[in-house]
C-alpha cells in the first residue's frame, strides 16, 4: 500500500491528467482567438477519451460567429469523417449553415440528407437556413418551393423565415411576390413587422412603384406600425427617382413635424435629396439642400460632395465641380475613388483630357486604386478624344491593378478597335463570350455599326440575325444602323423590308430611321 502511494505521488502528471480527462466529460473552455480555437479543436480530436460532441459544437459555433465559414466547413468535414464523437444534430446544422453562407447548396442539401438518414428530426430552423442559402444565391423560387413543401408536411415557420424569403424576393425585383408572402403570413397567423414592411417598401421604390409603396405605408400606419427613418428614406429615394421632387419635400417636412426625434432627417436623407436634384439637373436646388443640411448641424460626408460634384459635371460645369472637390478636401474629408471618377468623367466630357489624366496620377499618389468604373470612364474618354488608350493591352492594365473588366469595358474597347479599323480585334464577340460575359444589345450595335461603316454588310447581317437568336432583340438603334448600312450600299428594297419588319415588331421608327431612306429614294 505504501509502495503504491509512493509510486503515484512520484508521477504528479498522472493526477493532473486524470483531472483533465475528467473535465473533458464536461464542457471545455472556448479559446479566445481564432487560431487558438482551431488548434484546440485539433487537439481535442486526439484526446482519449474524446470530449463530448457538445464541446466541439461550442468551438464550431464560436468560429462561425466570426464568419470564417470555410474553416467551419473544413473542421466539420474532419469531425464527420472520423465519426468519433458522432456529429449531433447541432453539429450538422452548423455544417449546413456554413455551407449555405458559402453558397455551396449542393453540399448543404447532402448534409440535410445525412440528418434524415441518421434518424434526426429535421427542424424549421435548419430548413430556414437552407432557404436563406438559396436566397443568397438568388435561387428564391427554389426557397419558396422548399417552404411550401415543408408547410404541406406540417412544418410551421417563424418571422425569421418569412423575413428571409421577403428579403430574397425584394432583392431579385419580385416585390409583388413579397407582398403576396406578407398576405400569406397573415393567413398563417403571423403579423408582418416593421422590418418586413421596410424591405417591401424599399423594393417597390427601387422598382419605381412609389404609389404602391405609399399605399403600403398607409396600411402600416393603419395597423399601428409607425414609420421609421428607413421607411422615409426609401420613400424619398423613390420620389426623387420618379422625378416627384415635391413629394420628396412633403415627406421631408412630415419627418421634421414628427415629435419622435429618432426619425429626423439624417445625412443619408439629405444625400438622397441632393443626388436626386442633381440628376434632375436642378443643381441650384441641390446647393440649397446642401446648405440646409449644414445649418441643421449635419456634416456632409464624401457621398454628399460626390453627388454635388456629379450635378455640376452633368451640366458641364467642371470648374465648379472642382471647387466642390477642393472644399471637401479643405474640410478634412478624404476623396474616394468615386470622387475622382466623377471629376475624370466630367473633364473628358468637356475635352479637358490632360486635366483628367492629371487627376488619375493624383489619385494614384493618394494610394487610391482605380476601380472598373474608373477604367471604363478613362477608356471611353480617351477613345472619344481619339487618344491611344494604353501602349499595352488595356485589359491587362486593369488586371495588373486587380480590377476585372466587365461588359462596359469590352463594349468601349470594341467600339475603339472598330473606329481604328482593327477588324481582327473588332470581331471579338467570341472572346467576350469566352470571358463568361453575355453581350448586350449595345455590344451587337457596336459590331453592326462598325462592320457597316467598313463595307462588310454581309458580316453585319449575320450579327443582326445573331442578336435575335441570342435573346437580345434589336432596338431602334439596331434597325437604324442596318437601314442606313443597306441604303449606303444601294439596297433600298431590303432597307424598306426592314422598315416594315421594324414596325411589325412594335419598334416605331423615328427621324433617324427615315433620313437614309429619303436620301436613297431621292438618289433613285
Amino acid at each position: 500500500m505504501l509502495k503504491s502511494t509512493i509510486l503515484f505521488t512520484s508521477f504528479p502528471f498522472l493526477t493532473l491528467s486524470t483531472r483533465f480527462f475528467s473535465r473533458t466529460r464536461k464542457s471545455l473552455p472556448i479559446p479566445s482567438t481564432f487560431d487558438d480555437a482551431v488548434s484546440f479543436f485539433h487537439r481535442m480530436l486526439h484526446l482519449h477519451p474524446t470530449p463530448r460532441i457538445s464541446s466541439f459544437n461550442r468551438i464550431l459555433s464560436s468560429i462561425m460567429k466570426t464568419k470564417r465559414y470555410s474553416s467551419v466547413v473544413s473542421l466539420c468535414s474532419q469531425l464527420d469523417s472520423t465519426g468519433i464523437p458522432k456529429p449531433s444534430l447541432v453539429t450538422l446544422s452548423i455544417f449546413i449553415n456554413s455551407l449555405s453562407h458559402l453558397g455551396q447548396m449542393g453540399l448543404a442539401f447532402s448534409v440535410m440528407g445525412k440528418i434524415i438518414k441518421r434518424g434526426y428530426e429535421v427542424d424549421p430552423l435548419t430548413l430556414t437556413t437552407l432557404m436563406k442559402g438559396l436566397c443568397l444565391k438568388g435561387r428564391i423560387f427554389e426557397a419558396l418551393d422548399l417552404h411550401d413543401h415543408a408547410v404541406s408536411k406540417g412544418f410551421s415557420f417563424d418571422e425569421v423565415c418569412y423575413g428571409t424569403l421577403i428579403n430574397g424576393l425584394c432583392k431579385v425585383g419580385k416585390t409583388k411576390g413579397a407582398i403576396e408572402l406578407l398576405r400569406k403570413m397573415e393567413r398563417f397567423g403571423y403579423k408582418p413587422n416593421l422590418i418586413m414592411y421596410n424591405m417591401v417598401v424599399d423594393g417597390l421604390c427601387k422598382e419605381g412603384l412609389v404609389t404602391e409603396a405609399c399605399g403600403l405605408c398607409s396600411e402600416m400606419v393603419g395597423k399601428g406600425i409607425c414609420l421609421d427613418i428607413f421607411t422615409y428614406n426609401s420613400l424619398i429615394h423613390g420620389m426623387c427617382g420618379a422625378g416627384r421632387f415635391q413629394g420628396a419635400v412633403r415627406l421631408l417636412n412630415e419627418m421634421v413635424m414628427q415629435e419622435n426625434r429618432d426619425i429626423w432627417p439624417d445625412v443619408y436623407t439629405f444625400n438622397i435629396l441632393v443626388d436626386g436634384l442633381c440628376k434632375l439637373g436642378m443643381v441650384a436646388g441641390a446647393r440649397i439642400v446642401f446648405g440646409v443640411m449644414i445649418k441643421r448641424g449635419l456634416e456632409p460626408d464624401v457621398v454628399s460632395y460626390n453627388a454635388l460634384m456629379n450635378g455640376f459635371c452633368l451640366k458641364g460645369c467642371v470648374s465648379k465641380a472642382k471647387e466642390v472637390f477642393d472644399r471637401m478636401v479643405e474640410r478634412g474629408i478624404s476623396p474616394n475613388v468615386v470622387s475622382y471618377c466623377t471629376l475624370i468623367n466630367g473633364y473628358f466630357k468637356v475635352k479637358m483630357i490632360d486635366e483628367a489624366m492629371m487627376l488619375l496620377t493624383e489619385m494614384q499618389k493618394r494610394n487610391l486604386v482605380p476601380d472598373t468604373a474608373t477604367y471604363n470612364c478613362l477608356f471611353d474618354g480617351l477613345s472619344k478624344s481619339r487618344r491611344v488608350l494604353f501602349e499595352c493591352d488595356p485589359v491587362e492594365v486593369m488586371r495588373v491593378s486587380g480590377q476585372a473588366p466587365d461588359l462596359i469595358t469590352y463594349n468601349v474597347l470594341l467600339d475603339d478597335y472598330l473606329k481604328r479599323q482593327c477588324l481582327d480585334k473588332g470581331n471579338a464577340l467570341q472572346h467576350i463570350v469566352d470571358m463568361g460575359i453575355s453581350p448586350n444589345i449595345r455590344t451587337y450595335n457596336i459590331l453592326i455599326d462598325g462592320l457597316c461603316k467598313r463595307g462588310r454588310l454581309d458580316a453585319a447581317k449575320e450579327i443582326f440575325q445573331l442578336c435575335s437568336v441570342k435573346g437580345c432583340g434589336p432596338n431602334i438603334r439596331t434597325y437604324n444602323i442596318m437601314i442606313n448600312g443597306l441604303c449606303r450600299e444601294g439596297l433600298f428594297d431590303e432597307a424598306e423590308a426592314l422598315l416594315l419588319e421594324m414596325i411589325d415588331n412594335g419598334c416605331p421608327p423615328n427621324a433617324v430611321t427615315f433620313d437614309p431612306l429619303v436620301r436613297a429614294l431621292l438618289a433613285k
